[in-house]
């Protein structure tokens, strides 16, 4: 989740504009004085897939090429400048480890340059992280977050020590359908970052089962940009450590780190509606994911209250599957007097209704999850 700029200046303009960017992006910004500040650096030398942002200057477009060739496939080197020379240029992108981005551009520049690099470095951590977007509000995605964690955390056969994480800063339910108290009062760590340590985790736990914790946010009105994207990172690494999986509830309202945290996901489950306009918003969320090249056999679209016919089967399967074609499809009953008994005990559907047709659609989901995030 680092990124490493070089600047003898840090209060600059510029130096300043760019770590902006950076923390837009998700990362942390690591300052070094010059290049060999920066190699000296441990927190450098010993990260797995390290960004490093070169500002221009003198001597600097030099340097970023130096380091981009002694750093093959390991470091990836941005030097930003209003221009260029081609043979610098030229040096640079042949290193295969450089790119060049003007300041003009450089906010869209940065983030497209950085997508590349799975948004950020890789955590060192133990858990994998499922993530449930929803393509519009009302599809059921908190249900699906919450019923898959139950169904993880409590399989016959190796359940999984399991964190459901309610990035609904604004008002989520999560905490409500498992009748659990919201703990996780990210303004706090916003305040004081520095105040983030195994303590606070556990101050902001809320415990539902042996094997499944809550972190979910109490009443209040935060903007989700008021939330630096570095302090969410941090927090989801601090976490992992802690569990096998993560599954994170996404909010409808689209802000950049959203991104960052798809990138970075083992698997996302997408969900949406059977209606017409459903299936037409979600194949627009689809064209988007796509953009971030996420990978076909770490993504599913779950098809929310699919009516059935005089059988129990899905009615219009066929019309539902054609324009999403190619995908993981998981089309779930419509089953809504079984669905709101159980938000309204604050249980899940695995408790009092085993064996509903709508339970066993969401434990193929579920199933789903462990093959694709490799979590068995």
């Amino acid at each position: 989740m680092n990124c490493f700029l070089i600047a003898a200046e840090r209060g600059a303009a510029r130096v300043q504009a760019l770590v902006r960017l950076a923390e837009g992006l998700g990362y942390t910004v690591l300052y070094a004085a010059d290049f060999a500040a920066l190699n000296r650096d441990r927190a450098f030398t010993e990260a797995r897939r390290p960004l490093v942002l070169v500002p221009e200057g003198e001597g600097a477009a030099e340097g970023a090429i130096q380091l981009a060739r002694a750093e093959p496939s390991r470091a990836f080197v941005v030097y930003v400048a209003d221009a260029l020379a081609p043979e610098l240029y030229k040096a640079l992108v042949r290193s295969q480890s450089g790119e060049w981005i003007g300041w003009g551009n450089a906010a869209q520049e940065l983030r497209d340059v950085t997508k590349g690099l799975g948004a950020a470095e890789p955590a060192d951590r133990a858990a994998r992280i499922v993530s449930f977007l929803p393509s519009k509000g009302g599809v059921g995605n908190t249900t699906l977050a919450v019923e898959t964690g139950i169904r993880l955390s409590s399989r016959r056969k190796q359940p999984l020590r399991v964190a459901l994480l309610d990035l609904n800063l604004q008002g989520g339910t999560l905490a409500d359908a498992l009748d659990v108290e919201p703990r996780f009062d990210i303004a706090e760590i916003v305040a004081q970052p520095e105040r983030l340590d195994e303590q606070l985790v556990d101050v902001f736990t809320s415990r539902h089962t042996p094997r499944l914790d809550v972190f979910a946010c109490p009443p209040r009105r935060i903007a989700l940009g008021d939330v630096p994207p570095a302090i969410l990172f941090t927090f989801i690494d601090t976490i992992a450590r802690r569990y096998e999986a993560i599954l994170v509830d996404l909010p409808q309202a689209w802000v950049p780190w959203i991104d960052n945290i798809l990138q970075g996901s083992d698997a996302i489950v997408l969900s949406g509606g059977a209606t017409v306009p459903g299936l037409r918003v979600l194949t627009q969320s689809l064209t988007h994911l796509e953009t971030l090249e996420i990978p076909a056999d770490r993504l599913a679209v779950a098809v929310n209250a699919c009516e059935t016919d005089l059988l129990g089967r899905i009615a219009h399967r066929a019309q539902i599957e054609r324009p999403l074609s190619g995908r993981s499809v998981f089309c779930l009953r419509r089953d809504g007097a079984t669905a709101e008994g159980a938000l309204d005990a604050g249980r899940s559907l695995f408790e009092i209704a085993p064996n509903a047709r709508l339970t066993r659609d969401i434990g193929r989901l579920a199933e789903w999850c462990v093959t694709a995030a490799k979590l068995a």
